[in-house]
């Protein structure tokens, strides 16, 4: 199964650099970092106003959770990305996910909506050009924090799957492949 580092190269390789982007966030970290407040507020809004994702939390417990998306938010617009920021994204972030049973179709859209709410902010504190590169630099590192989340949660199901019924996982996923083929979730 994939690192990490194998799922960022590969990233890198399809969507560009993390780098340029990287120093696109490092040059505005301390403004983006003031909207830490905002950016949990518009999160947690809205998860808690859809049943099927407020279900995930325990009660009482969005305030922790506030203060964990919080320094999570700062940390992305820090533009400082190392081994231990990526490895904190793919064990820490997204592995927590699945813990939680939190299923990448909540997880995707939710970052889809943290890239909505950014963008609004950008564009209201800065002009049209300038909003649009560092929105463009933000996209980009939480489509890759995505991309680590979603992989983390295959391979820890296709670990679980291998760790329970024998299959090794290249085995699993040639089965996979066969379903797909069938046409799995087609109708009729």
């Amino acid at each position: 199964m994939k690192t990490y580092k194998d799922i960022l190269r590969d990233f890198e390789a399809i969507a560009g650099p993390i780098a340029p982007h990287a120093e696109v966030l490092k040059r505005y970290a301390d403004t983006l970092a003031k909207w830490d407040d905002f950016m949990a507020k518009a999160f947690y809004d809205t998860l808690f106003s859809y049943r099927p994702t407020a279900s995930v939390f325990r009660e009482g417990e969005r305030a922790e959770r506030e203060e964990t998306l919080k320094a999570w938010y700062r940390k992305v617009v820090s533009g400082e990305y190392d081994e231990d920021f990526w490895d904190w994204q793919y064990h820490r972030v997204g592995l927590s996910h699945v813990a939680r049973a939190i299923p990448n179709e909540f997880m995707l859209p939710a970052m889809s909506m943290v890239q909505r709410a950014f963008l609004e902010r950008v564009k209201e504190e800065f002009p049209p050009e300038e909003a649009a590169i560092i929105y463009a630099a933000f996209k980009h590192i939480t489509d890759a924090v995505a991309t680590l989340i979603a992989a983390g949660y295959m391979y820890t199901y296709l670990s679980a799957v291998s760790e329970s019924t024998g299959m090794s996982p290249t085995l699993i996923e040639r089965h996979a492949v066969l379903i797909a083929r069938r046409g799995y979730g087609k109708k009729g």
